[in-house]
């Protein structure tokens, strides 16, 4: 009988250990700073872009690691620079090098008529040597801007040539490491929350 009621407890503390741990990983991830979809979340669409280095790059290029991506041009006024510049602080901020190597932070431009790999390079480097930067031209760039949500406009004609208008969303989008919309970090920016909410991210999963 001792035995038999010995089986029932081993059996039941077995049971409720994972029971527990079931719970705990099906919980949403709860951020400070973000949305997160979780179960909800969207596998990119093929697309394809053009990096600082001329080459290709795909959504094969975000699998592997969670990736930041901000939509803007390089000669945007103060939205851009102050947002990449809060991307490397948020980065600078996070102590664990285990979690900041499954970071990346990707800059598309929306304004590929100005904004070639090369001064693309130069820019996103300027705030960050470890930052990547992607452009195409509008009609391949809206494959990806469409699936994530993004808005952006340019004014331009044929008669313009260096002077025109840029509008972009000031979201951040977070992408998974199997290349899936799981999150989005909305303006205004905070860096520090975001670190948090990064490390959160990558703990729980």
């Amino acid at each position: 009988m001792n035995k038999i009621k010995l089986s029932i407890i081993t059996f039941s503390l077995l049971a409720g250990v994972i029971l527990s741990l079931t719970f705990f990983k099906t919980q949403p991830v709860q951020l400070q700073a973000g949305t997160w979809f979780g179960e909800q979340a969207k596998p990119l669409p093929d697309f394809q872009l053009l990096d600082q280095n001329m080459e290709k790059f795909g959504k094969e290029k975000l699998t592997g690691k969670w990736s930041l991506l901000f939509f803007g041009y390089t000669n945007c006024p103060d939205v851009c620079p102050g947002s990449l510049q809060m991307l490397d602080n948020m980065l600078n901020s996070i102590e664990d090098k285990d979690i900041k190597k499954q970071i990346q932070v990707l800059f598309i431009s929306v304004d590929p008529w100005r904004d070639t790999p090369q001064k693309l390079k130069q820019y996103v480097q300027y705030f960050n040597p470890e930052f990547l930067s992607a452009s195409a031209d509008i009609p391949q760039l809206n494959v990806l801007t469409k699936a994530l949500g993004i808005l952006h406009y340019t004014g331009k004609t044929e008669d313009s040539q260096q002077e025109y208008d840029v509008a972009h969303s000031g979201s951040i989008t977070l992408i998974d490491p199997q290349a899936r919309y799981i999150g989005i970090f909305s303006s205004p920016h905070d860096s520090n929350k975001i670190a948090v909410d990064m490390k959160t991210i990558i703990s729980h999963n």
